[in-house]
């Protein structure tokens, strides 16, 4: 399937836009007779990534978040909704086309990844022109070669998507509809930040305790200098842009560096890499951003609670939870609009999902909640008995 899109329908792709903003008299929105980028500056690219992992040898190396943005076009241009376990056999055939060095198809992967940096950078209206045309096309590709492996993914993915009944939600829906999702590219998502609180400018004394900050990263280029109050599941970032403008903003990737641009006033921060870990500006202190796994599909089992004096929150792999009554306990609370409530703290039961790093609940009594969640590799390793994981911002669930 590589190796067509290399060949025939790569050109055919070109064709049909070159016709389509000729005959829609439409503003060309990138050069079609460049699509196909020299090599070298892919190559160049893609070495520019140091710490970006490398998951197979060549020239160029594959890395994680090539590999992402393949996963990420084909299922935006497609409009599938590819599951955990089919991102990674797409991942599995691009590993496997490396090793092979099978040329004509890494070239053909390439030319994805070069799409996927001239679709992402268009405006939402630009995308939708642009999606049909290349929609019919792919479809066109994957089902010309349906012995093929990433073919037969594709294929069974497309299947399953369009079996869904009308008006059914999906199942997996981002926080940019129609766009790339979180942590598809190997780098958007949340951040979070624990350290010890700073010196007090007014004593020589050490405070005690800590401050936890979180930044998100959003595939469109905007940043959230916060943890969203419910998770990324039906984040609006148009209505979060309006209600915390200070906190928002824009970034752009230069030389491995993020260039954050954040508030009204568009001040300027430099965020540096160390590996997978983000390094805060130093004009904002000391500390390390560690990156938050967005786990989605992931199932709980067992009781929960913040302490033993509070009630429980007990989970089965069967997406059941029962809910003592514990939110009472977490105080005011925020809702994306920017308003604030005090949790009903009625108990309850029903089923929950863990998509985006949001916890949903939705009880038998219609009532719904949402929550972020979050949990480190090393807690989701023992799934689905985590230890412990977090939500909202601190308030820490121990398993026992």
């Amino acid at each position: 399937m590589l190796n067509c899109l290399r060949d025939k329908h790569s050109r055919e792709i070109r064709r049909c836009f070159a016709d389509m903003m000729i005959n829609k008299n439409l503003t060309p929105l990138f050069s079609f007779n460049a699509l196909l980028l020299p090599i070298a500056i892919l190559v160049v690219s893609a070495r520019a990534q140091t710490d970006d992992a490398i998951l197979a040898a060549g020239d160029p190396p594959l890395t994680q978040l090539m590999t992402g943005k393949v996963i990420v076009v084909l299922d935006w241009a497609l409009e599938l909704q590819l599951s955990n376990a089919q991102e990674l056999e797409i991942k599995d055939v691009l590993v496997k086309t490396w090793k092979s060095n099978k040329q004509s198809e890494i070239k053909g992967a390439l030319e994805l990844i070069e799409l996927y940096e001239k679709v992402f950078r268009m405006s939402e209206a630009e995308r939708n022109k642009v999606r049909g045309p290349l929609k019919e096309l792919l479809l066109k590709s994957i089902s010309s070669e349906p012995d093929d492996a990433l073919a037969r993914i594709l294929l069974s993915a497309h299947r399953s998507t369009n079996s869904l009944k009308p008006g059914t939600p999906p199942s997996r829906p981002g926080p940019s509809a129609g766009g790339p999702r979180v942590g598809s590219d190997g780098f958007t998502g949340i951040y979070r930040m624990l350290r010890p609180r700073a010196l007090n400018i007014n004593s020589t004394t050490s405070e005690s305790g800590y401050w936890i900050e979180y930044i998100t990263f959003l595939p469109n280029g905007n940043a959230y200098w916060s943890l969203p109050p419910e998770g990324l599941l039906y984040f609006d970032a148009a209505l979060t842009a309006r209600t915390d403008a200070d906190d928002w903003g824009t970034y752009t990737i230069k030389n491995g560096e993020i260039h954050v641009v954040r508030g009204p006033s568009k001040t300027l921060y430099i965020v540096t890499r160390s590996g997978e870990r983000l390094n805060n500006p130093p004009s904002l202190g000391k500390g390390t951003f560690r990156p938050v796994p967005n786990v989605d599909g992931l199932k709980l089992e067992g009781n929960y609670r913040r302490d033993a004096s509070e009630p429980t929150l007990t989970f089965t792999a069967g997406g059941q939870f029962r809910d003592g009554g514990v939110f009472r306990y977490f105080g005011t609370l925020a809702r994306p609009d920017g308003s604030h409530y005090q949790d009903d703290g009625v108990p309850g039961s029903g089923t929950y999902i863990i998509e985006q790093n949001t916890l949903e609940l939705r009880y038998s009594d219609g009532r719904v909640k949402r929550h972020p969640f979050i949990a480190f590799p090393e807690n989701v390793a023992k799934k689905p008995d985590l230890d412990s994981f977090i939500l909202r911002r601190e308030e820490s669930f121990s398993r026992f």
